[in-house]
């Protein structure tokens, strides 16, 4: 069975965050969204929980690097999706990796 964790490393991103976080989740294929909080000194943490993602926060920006890392060592599924959280890609294609 596949299991799929979708990891978004965020700095900053509380313009989009919500918008990506909810088109994910009506792709119905995600079992967990996970938002790596890289030290944002805005809201964004508070809107991916509110739009039902997981979230890790670092106290301090550590780099995307140090934030993938962060959301491999966390994420429970067999496969993982990193995607920016930003909205600059289209969750859509993600059924088709």
């Amino acid at each position: 069975m596949v299991n799929v964790s979708i990891v978004l490393p965020a700095k900053n991103e509380a313009g989009a965050i919500t918008r990506t976080v909810l088109q994910i989740k009506q792709l119905n294929i995600a079992d967990e969204i996970i938002v790596i909080n890289d030290g944002s000194t805005d809201n964004t943490s508070q809107l991916a929980e509110q739009a039902g993602a997981k979230v890790i926060s670092h106290p301090y920006s550590k780099g995307n690097g140090a934030a993938i890392k962060t959301g491999a060592r966390v994420a429970q599924g067999n496969v993982i999706v990193f995607m920016d959280a930003d909205g600059q890609h289209d969750p859509q294609d993600i059924k088709l990796l």
